[in-house]
């Protein structure tokens, strides 16, 4: 487990080198090939992803309200180099998800799953704590984004329907 990495990533940023030291057997490593789906929409989840080395796709269907089909959005994409987590939200409970995330090139990533979480913060609540305000952090960034986006398209709405 690389803990000069994980020391980069702002889930652990806070955290001090013991208490990486009880995080690192939490995390599993996995990998994916380029065009390999990660996360899949809708699916229900458990687990959080840091993204170790590689890239991804962050993207959302949408149906076109004068076509059948369903159009895939790119919303992100995700670089190693930027110590990126995603998939909070399956963290916090099996959640559904409310993205596909798709490999861009061949990646290795960390996964937590809840349960592993929930025992580690029952054990040491401190690190757990910290853990859970950078997610809660993130969530208001995601959550502030979307705001400043739904303000725009209903703008945009309004001077197209004059």
């Amino acid at each position: 487990m690389d803990l000069e990495f994980l020391r980069k990533v702002s889930l652990f940023s806070k955290l001090s080198t013991d208490e990486l030291n009880l995080v690192a057997p939490c995390l599993h490593t996995c990998r994916f090939k380029e065009g390999e789906k990660i996360i899949s929409d809708r699916e229900e989840s458990d687990k959080l992803f840091i993204l170790h080395l590689g890239k991804v796709v962050v993207s959302k269907k949408m149906t076109m309200v004068d076509q059948e089909e369903e159009l895939d959005k790119t919303l992100t994409v995700l670089s190693a180099e930027n110590f990126m987590f995603f998939g909070e939200i399956g963290l916090l409970g099996f959640r559904k998800r409310t993205a596909n995330v798709v490999a861009k090139t061949d990646c290795e990533l960390y996964s937590l799953n809840q349960k592993d979480f929930m025992t580690l913060s029952e054990k040491y609540p401190g690190i757990g704590f910290k853990i859970l305000l950078e997610i809660s952090r993130q969530l208001s960034r995601i959550l502030e984004k979307t705001n400043e986006d739904v303000l725009k398209l209903t703008t945009a709405l309004i001077y197209a329907l004059k």
